[in-house]
C-alpha cells in the first residue's frame, strides 16, 4: 500500500539552510521568529546564535542585533523558494500579500549550506 508520506516526498523535499538576520531591538526576537515560522513553506526555524555573537549584540549601539538561524523548508525548487521567502519576509507586495515581518530588517540565506534532509 502506498503511504501518504511517500507520495508527498515524490513531489516536495525537505531542505535545510542557514541564514543571518538583522532585527530591530524594539521587537522581541522570539516574536520575529514566530512570524517567520508562519511563512508558507517553512517548517522549522532554530535560533543558532552563538554566545560570542550575543555578546557583540549587547555591545552594539545602533539598536539592532544579528542572529544566525537554521531553517527547514518544504520545496521542489529550493533556490527559487529562498528568494520567495526573502521577498515575503521583507516586502509583502512581491511575496505573500501582507506577510512582511515587523522588526526584521535584513535576511541573508547562505546557499552553500543548502542541503536535502529528512
Amino acid at each position: 500500500m502506498i503511504k501518504l508520506k511517500d507520495i508527498l516526498n515524490e513531489v516536495t523535499q525537505l531542505y535545510k539552510v542557514n541564514a543571518y538576520i538583522v532585527v530591530d531591538n524594539e521587537y522581541n526576537v522570539t516574536d520575529i521568529l514566530n512570524n517567520m515560522r508562519a511563512v508558507r513553506k517553512i517548517t522549522t526555524i532554530n535560533n543558532d546564535t552563538s554566545d560570542e555573537l550575543e555578546e557583540k549584540n549587547k555591545q552594539r549601539t545602533d539598536n539592532k542585533s544579528v542572529h544566525t538561524l537554521g531553517i527547514k523548508l518544504m520545496s521542489d525548487n529550493p533556490e527559487k523558494d529562498l528568494e520567495f521567502l526573502k521577498k515575503t519576509m521583507l516586502r509583502s507586495k512581491e511575496g505573500d500579500p501582507n506577510a512582511r515581518i515587523p522588526g526584521l530588517l535584513f535576511i541573508k540565506f547562505k546557499p552553500e549550506t543548502l542541503t536535502k534532509t529528512t
